[in-house]
């Protein structure tokens, strides 16, 4: 069983001074899983850094450490990996690099976990630590954004799935939490939930498909996505990646509802613009997503 999940972040997490996309949202969903025994999965960073120049000291250690401390908290990172003294361990505190058996080691050690390196999972871009980490006995996932041919995933929105695959296969908690982030980042589904009958294979559920409905009002006709709840069906592979994903067509009459409401809410002005913060008879607010589309979002349940 897996206890305790370790992240490489140079070339992983991050690549420069940036953050891979959805890799933040990926840590916020990993975040929240659970084991295959239902505890909190540990997480912890195991990074090469920098070594101190011989003889080592502790001050040195512990001034390479402030360094890296102070990079994670500028990526956004340091929330994940807190308490920073047991989740983020580095080559100065081994004195070995990666992937040394002994790093790892001395990463357990300080994040107080009795876990053995056979119930480790480790992720990194590196394709010789993952070969040797295996040989140590972790499990590992290769991180490749170039393409899936030589790593396990190439987008971040994903991992979280073969993650949970990993750790507690028959745990829907997980699933859903993994599926919910990959649903929306790859097929513009927002998942609600996931049937009690689902199998690891075959998942059924309902979600919310952003359609676009068109409103006539003062005169001109506008376009806007507006989510219409679907019943899905969800193939998925061992290793828990989506082989497909399968929806109801959304029903016309909501449909023809949806643009009736938005209708009434704009005559209304109870839809705020983009620019401006609702006012508090403001219930909705136009967003322009990434492809450049008006959504309609929901702000409150009623006026205040």
């Amino acid at each position: 069983m897996i206890r305790v999940l370790i992240f490489d972040l140079g070339d992983t997490l991050v690549r420069g001074e940036s953050l891979f996309p959805y890799a933040h949202e990926a840590l916020e969903v990993i975040s929240r899983f659970e084991t295959g025994g239902g505890d909190p999965l540990d997480l912890c960073l195991v990074s090469d850094f920098d070594m101190p120049a011989p003889p080592s000291t502790p001050q040195k250690v512990e001034s390479i450490f402030a360094k890296y401390i102070s990079m994670l908290d500028g990526l956004g990172l340091k929330g994940f990996f807190e308490p920073v003294d047991r989740r983020v361990t580095l080559s100065a505190h081994a004195g070995v690099f990666k992937p040394d058996r002994r790093i790892f080691e001395k990463a357990l050690e300080r994040l107080g976990n009795n876990a053995r390196l056979n119930e480790c999972l480790f992720i990194t871009e590196n394709k010789e630590h993952i070969t040797a980490c295996r040989k140590l006995g972790l499990t590992a996932l290769r991180f490749n954004p170039a393409g899936p041919e030589e790593g396990d995933f190439q987008d971040w929105s994903e991992a979280p799935l073969l993650i949970a695959q990993a750790i507690a296969p028959d745990s829907f908690f997980d699933m859903q939490l993994a599926l919910k982030l990959r649903l929306s980042t790859a097929y513009e589904m927002d998942l609600v939930t996931i049937e009690r009958d689902s199998t690891k294979d075959h998942i059924l559920g309902r979600a919310k498909v952003w359609h676009p409905v068109t409103v006539a009002t003062a005169g001109r006709s506008e376009s806007v996505l507006v989510p219409i709840p679907v019943n899905v069906e969800i193939e998925m592979d061992k290793k828990g990646r989506i082989r497909s994903v399968e929806s109801d067509k959304p029903d016309p009459e909501a449909l023809a509802e949806s643009a009736h409401f938005i209708k009434s809410l704009r005559e209304h002005d109870q839809i705020a613009s983009e620019q401006s913060e609702p006012t508090p008879s403001q219930t909705h607010q136009e967003v322009t997503d990434k492809k450049g589309r008006k959504r309609l979002k929901r702000k409150r349940f009623t006026a205040l």
